[in-house]
């Protein structure tokens, strides 16, 4: 019952349906925006992916079943399920922007990415950053790589090239990037604060073009190149 939840982890469910501002169904688009509930480390809101290419449906498991409920405070819109609290992954599943990387994860039965990187906030090794790379930088990996598809990338390199994108114990946001050596799963690369480019072994440059995709458990980044391990 509900007597058995905790009172902290209740409240953070509860605030997890609430955006500050009254949207009407007319006025929400595809994007992400941020809710009521705050990331432990950083005190910084959780984000939210709607998504409104069939409907509205929220971090790719919800959807709005009866909208525009009007209220003298703000307006309600019904859901058919409790909006679970995110992990990193849930922004990699909802985000259509990511499917290619989402294949990749989980390409091999060995690999354990996703449970990985479900692990809750507070236990390690998260908090973790994730620069994500997105469908466009995947695709242009492939035509460097004179690969078709993924299924042409050799398991060892795949698992390796993962690794770059993850920083884990470090739920680090675009405003608290510093310039500098830092080390992922994978290895070093190397950030430049100014510009938001990350530089891996091979002078290949990422640029973040979407930042602080907040989940409980760490932030997302998404990037325009796919970072490389040394070769």
């Amino acid at each position: 019952s509900l007597d058995d939840v905790p009172t902290d982890v209740l409240k953070q469910v509860l605030l997890n349906h609430v955006i500050q501002g009254e949207v009407e169904s007319d006025e929400i688009s595809t994007g992400y925006v941020t809710n009521l509930v705050v990331e432990e480390t950083t005190q910084s809101n959780l984000s939210m992916y709607l998504d409104t290419s069939n409907g509205v449906t929220i971090n790719g498991e919800v959807s709005v079943v009866n909208a525009d409920i009007d209220a003298e405070n703000g307006v309600i819109h019904a859901v058919n399920s409790v909006i679970a609290l995110p992990t990193v992954v849930t922004f990699a599943t909802a985000d259509p922007n990511f499917s290619t990387l989402v294949s990749a994860l989980t390409r091999e039965e060995s690999f354990t990415y996703v449970s990985t990187l479900s692990t809750s906030a507070g236990t390690f090794p998260a908090p973790f950053t994730v620069f994500a790379p997105t469908n466009d930088a995947c695709g242009d990996l492939l035509a460097e790589l004179g690969a078709s598809n993924l299924s042409d990338i050799d398991t060892e390199t795949l698992a390796a090239t993962l690794n770059m994108h993850v920083i884990a114990g470090a739920n680090v946001r675009a405003e608290d990037l510093t310039s500098g050596d830092v080390t992922t799963l994978g290895g070093d690369v190397t950030i430049d604060a100014s510009n938001a480019t990350i530089t891996d072994a091979n002078g290949r440059v990422s640029t973040v073009i979407v930042t602080n995709v907040q989940a409980t458990n760490g932030v997302v980044h998404a990037i325009d190149k796919v970072i490389l391990p040394a070769v």
